[in-house]
C-alpha cells in the first residue's frame, strides 16, 4: 500500500468518526457530556471524556437515545447483578451489521445449517444470530438455557433428534450438555455428529476450554465477543483468533487505572466507539474487560485488531503480590480437570486461598503430586484442592429435574385422568416428584455440601 492509499485510509476513517461523534451528540446525555470538545479525527478521540458505566446506568431508560424510543429495533437490559439494571437500545441497521460480521466470518454458515441458540432472548445477541441465520437462509432454534421450556434434556434431544449442525452458548454449557450425554448413556459421538460449530460467547473462553469443547464435541469453537451495551464488538476466524469488528467500532486499549493508551501487546481496557450504532451509540465507552491485542495479527489473513479477553479488569484476583484473572484460573483448572480425566469442578474464591472442589472417578486415591504441583505453580497464587465423587459438584440429574410449564389458565378440567389443580400457580407448574431412594440421595449431598460450606468458611477466618 502507497502513502496516498494510507492517507486516503486514514482521511475515512477520520471522516467517520467526525460523523459518528456527531450523531452521538443527538442524545441527552452525550449533548451534555461533549460539550465543548471538537472532534476533526481519530487523534481527537483520546481528548474527549471518558463513558462509564455509570453514566449509563445514570442515563437509563432514555438519555443515552438518539431517536425516539419508538423508532428503536430492541429493548433489553441488563441482569442488574451488579446494580441497577441498564438500558439498552438497539436498530436494525446495526443489528443487520452485526449479523454480516457473524455470517462473513464462519464459513460453516454458508452451508445447510440449523442453529440451536442457548442465550435467552432478553440478551441482544439472539437477534445477531437470528439475522445471520436469515442471510444464511438458514433455521434457528430460539431455546434459550433460561426457558424451563427447554431443559438441557430437551437441548440434547432437539440436537439429536432435529440435526443440529450449530449451538450457540456460553462456554460452559457445552460441557454440561456433552457430560449430560454420557449421563443419559448416549454416545456422545453418534447424538453430536450433525454438530459442526459452537458458537462461545458471554464469557471468558481460555484455550483449555475450547479445546476440551473442541475435543468433546469434534466440532470447530467460534468466538463471539460483545456485551449488552455494545452488542457485537469481536468474533473468532478460522484460526481461532478473535477479530475485533474494526468496521463497526473504534478501538482503544487504555490502562484500567490511569486510562492512557497501553503499548500493543500489554492488557488494558477495552474502550470503544460506535461507527454503526444508530440507536444508542457510545463514545469512548470504557468498557471494563481487560484485553489484550495480539502484536502479530493473525494466519487466517485477516486485517485489523486481533484480540485476547481476560474478563473484567475489576475482577483481577491479588493475593499479597500475586495477581491472576478469571480467564486464567480457568486455563489452568481445565487443563487440570482434563489431565484427571474430568470436566467438572467448582472455584471458591477465599480470602486465603482459592479452594478448588473437582470431581474425580475415585476421590480416595492419592492424586498426582507432581501434576497437582503443576497445576498451583501454573496459577501463582495460593490453592487448595478437594477431590469429590461424582455429582457432589454437578447433580446431573438436576439437569432434567426442572418444573414442567403449561400455558397460564383459571380452568381446570377434573373430568378425566388429568391434573386437579386448585390455584393458577399449580395450573402453570408442575414440579417433578421423587421416590424415597432420590430424596434421601438429595438430602445426603446436601448435608455433605453444608458441611464442606462450614469447613471452608471456618478455615478462611
Amino acid at each position: 500500500m502507497d502513502r496516498n492509499e494510507t492517507s486516503a485510509g486514514a482521511g475515512e476513517r477520520d471522516a467517520r468518526i467526525r460523523a459518528a461523534v456527531a450523531y452521538a451528540r443527538r442524545s441527552p446525555f452525550y449533548a451534555a457530556h461533549l460539550a465543548g470538545h471538537e472532534v476533526a479525527g481519530a487523534e481527537d478521540l483520546a481528548r474527549l471524556p471518558l463513558t462509564l458505566k455509570t453514566h449509563l446506568r445514570d442515563a437509563t431508560p432514555f438519555g443515552m437515545l438518539a431517536v425516539p424510543a419508538h423508532q428503536a429495533w430492541h429493548y433489553h437490559e441488563t441482569s442488574g447483578t451488579t446494580g441497577e439494571p441498564i438500558s439498552t437500545w438497539c436498530g436494525l441497521t446495526e443489528l443487520r451489521a452485526m449479523a454480516a460480521a457473524v455470517h462473513g466470518m464462519v464459513p460453516e454458515l454458508s452451508q445447510e445449517t440449523i442453529l440451536l441458540n442457548r442465550f435467552p432472548l432478553f440478551a441482544p445477541v439472539s437477534f445477531v444470530f437470528e439475522e445471520a441465520l436469515r442471510r444464511a437462509n438458514a433455521c434457528h432454534i430460539a431455546a434459550g438455557t433460561m426457558s424451563w421450556d427447554v431443559p438441557f434434556d430437551r437441548a440434547v434431544d432437539f440436537i439429536r433428534r432435529l440435526g443440529v449442525t450449530a449451538v450457540a452458548s456460553l462456554p460452559l454449557e457445552p460441557v454440561l450438555l456433552h457430560d449430560l450425554i454420557v449421563h443419559q448413556g448416549l454416545d456422545p459421538r453418534e447424538v453430536l455428529r450433525t454438530v459442526r460449530v459452537v458458537f462461545c460467547g458471554g464469557a471468558v473462553l481460555p484455550p483449555s476450554l475450547r479445546r476440551v469443547i473442541e475435543q468433546d464435541w469434534q466440532a470447530r469453537v467460534v468466538e463471539i465477543y460483545g456485551s449488552n451495551e455494545t452488542m457485537l464488538m469481536g468474533v473468532g476466524c478460522t484460526r481461532g483468533r478473535l477479530h475485533l469488528c474494526e468496521d463497526l467500532l473504534a478501538f482503544e486499549v487504555l490502562d484500567a487505572r490511569t486510562h492512557a493508551p497501553v503499548a500493543i501487546g500489554e492488557r488494558g481496557v477495552l474502550t470503544i466507539t460506535s461507527l454503526q450504532h444508530e440507536v444508542m451509540p457510545l463514545v469512548r465507552f470504557f468498557t471494563g474487560d481487560l484485553v489484550r491485542i495480539v502484536p502479530d495479527g493473525c494466519a487466517c489473513g485477516r486485517g485489523g485488531p486481533v484480540a485476547e479477553v481476560f474478563g473484567r479488569a475489576a475482577d483481577e484476583i491479588a493475593y499479597g503480590s500475586a495477581c491472576t484473572t478469571a480467564h486464567d484460573i480457568l486455563d489452568a483448572a481445565y487443563d487440570f480437570a482434563d489431565r484427571l480425566g474430568t470436566r467438572i469442578f467448582f472455584i471458591v474464591m477465599r480470602r486465603r486461598d482459592l479452594h478448588v472442589i473437582i470431581e474425580v472417578a475415585d476421590p480416595k486415591q492419592p492424586p498426582d503430586a507432581a501434576l497437582e504441583r503443576s497445576f498451583v505453580d501454573r496459577l501463582g497464587v495460593p490453592v487448595s484442592i478437594e477431590y469429590v465423587a461424582r455429582n457432589d459438584v454437578l447433580d446431573r440429574s438436576a439437569l432434567y429435574r426442572g418444573p414442567k410449564i403449561y400455558k397460564p389458565s383459571v380452568i381446570s378440567d377434573w373430568r378425566g385422568a388429568g391434573r386437579k389443580t386448585v390455584t393458577i400457580l399449580e395450573a402453570l407448574l408442575e414440579w417433578p416428584k421423587y421416590d424415597r431412594n432420590t430424596l434421601w440421595h438429595l438430602a445426603r449431598r446436601q448435608v455433605r455440601s453444608a458441611r464442606r460450606r462450614s469447613r471452608l468458611t471456618k478455615e478462611d477466618r
